[in-house]
């Protein structure tokens, strides 16, 4: 799910201040960031899942979020609130009568339908390894257009990767 690290400011006893860096949860958090986003904020959101791997590493990458304008295109990234509750971040697979369908870039199943009116943020770029990714970036659209046509062979994808990298990796 959705988590956030947040910095703190806290003054002490004796007038000095502390920061202290706190995880917020989607329940603490996602109240407030979907109001600032529906007032016109562009927010930064860290990565804390593994569904979009390889492109956004949990704990290392960043989102950049704004309000959905409701006009959608296939290769968005999208931030959306399942039924259920969770907020998911995943790009936009197909679009449809009946909705939008998204999946994960590390994932081979597509989940839809999921109603427009459930997007809360639509990502404008991502802080990858520490660097800008815009959304006209070769990366990006490398996952946006070449990454697309894998789906149904990531899970097989993936693991030769591992086998590849077990094998030839540095040994320690």
């Amino acid at each position: 799910g959705v988590r956030q690290a947040v910095q703190l400011k806290r003054h002490t006893a004796h007038g000095g201040q502390v920061m202290e860096k706190r995880i917020l949860s989607a329940e603490e958090l996602m109240p407030e960031y979907t109001e600032l986003l529906k007032a016109g904020a562009e927010l930064p959101l860290s990565v804390s899942g593994a569904s979009m791997l390889p492109f956004l590493y949990p704990g290392r990458d960043a989102v950049f979020l704004k309000a959905p304008s409701g006009k959608f295109e296939w290769g968005d990234i999208l931030l959306y609130r399942r039924t259920n509750g969770r907020y998911i971040l995943h790009r936009l697979q197909k679009i449809r009568d009946d909705g939008l369908y998204f999946a994960g870039d590390a994932q081979d199943v597509i989940e839809g339908p999921v109603l427009p009116e459930q997007v809360v943020g639509t990502v404008t770029g991502v802080r990858r390894c520490g660097r800008y990714v815009g959304r006209k970036s070769p990366s990006w659209l490398f996952y946006k257009y070449v990454w697309r046509l894998s789906l149904g062979r990531r899970g097989r994808m993936f693991t030769l990767f591992r086998r590849i990298k077990n094998t030839f990796g540095r040994k320690k």
